[in-house]
């Protein structure tokens, strides 16, 4: 949230400045390199085995995440722009609560938070970008509002996790977990600040927030050979925080 708060004043700031430093104008690319964290907003449905059974008290987490940032911004018009934000793939803890006892699954209370795996991601992010100060302002504040793509891959399940469906649902194989990919919007609030009068070099902070919406299912051969699924839809909603340098053309 430092970094939002930072963002939201220099846009105050900014949006009264007159000095006339850095142009922003219409054929300009900027690209940024940066550090980023993801904090999810997570929340899920209730566990559901094979469509029939469900675990009522059940519920998925996303742990945060962090990897390094790259952005560019193509200014198509003055005060316009269409932004993309990648990254290095980000990579996620899992955990669940609710799960029934092993040694007691009727009387016990219900486990709390276990893991359940670890999950990687990419989230390219496709902006279309508005600067709201003159084009010559040495600070450009930007709001974005687009879309995001977000790919899962190296789903793992944990070892407590494994030993998990092994003791309870008889699992007999390795489990998989998948989570498919999810398409969904994005908003973003940005500042770049330039070093000096005559430089092309400039800071940069910038919040999105993504709305990341999954199918997550974990497969596995039981006792009988045959196949279980359980399976839930996972809401990661993250908001992502980034600061880095950049360079205008």
């Amino acid at each position: 949230m430092k970094v939002f708060s930072l963002i939201t004043t220099l846009l105050a700031a900014s949006l009264g400045a007159g000095q006339c430093l850095a142009d922003y104008e219409q054929g300009d690319f900027i690209v940024r390199v940066g550090w980023g964290t993801v904090q999810p907003e997570d929340d899920s449905d209730r566990l559901l085995i094979d469509d029939t059974v469900i675990l009522p008290e059940t519920r998925v987490y996303v742990d945060d995440g962090d990897a390094a940032t790259f952005t560019g911004t193509w200014l198509f018009a003055d005060h316009f722009g269409l932004g993309l934000l990648v990254a290095t793939p980000f990579e996620h803890d899992l955990d669940v609560s609710g799960l029934p006892d092993p040694v007691d699954p009727i009387g016990a209370p219900a486990l709390g938070k276990v893991p359940l795996g670890s999950i990687e991601h990419l989230p390219p992010t496709l902006t279309v970008q508005w600067f709201p100060v003159c084009k010559e302002s040495w600070v450009q504040p930007y709001v974005g509002l687009g879309v995001n793509f977000t790919t899962f891959m190296d789903e793992d399940i944990s070892d407590v996790a494994q030993e998990y469906f092994e003791d309870v649902l008889g699992a007999l194989s390795n489990a998989g977990l998948r989570l498919d990919d999810s398409w969904g919007l994005a908003g973003e609030l940005g500042v770049d600040i330039a070093f000096g009068r005559d430089s092309n070099w400039l800071f940069n902070a910038a919040v999105w927030y993504l709305d990341i919406d999954t199918d997550a299912r974990v497969d596995f051969r039981d006792r009988d050979n045959n196949w279980v699924r359980i399976e839930t839809d996972v809401d990661i909603d993250p908001w992502v925080y980034s600061v880095g340098l950049g360079y205008k053309f």
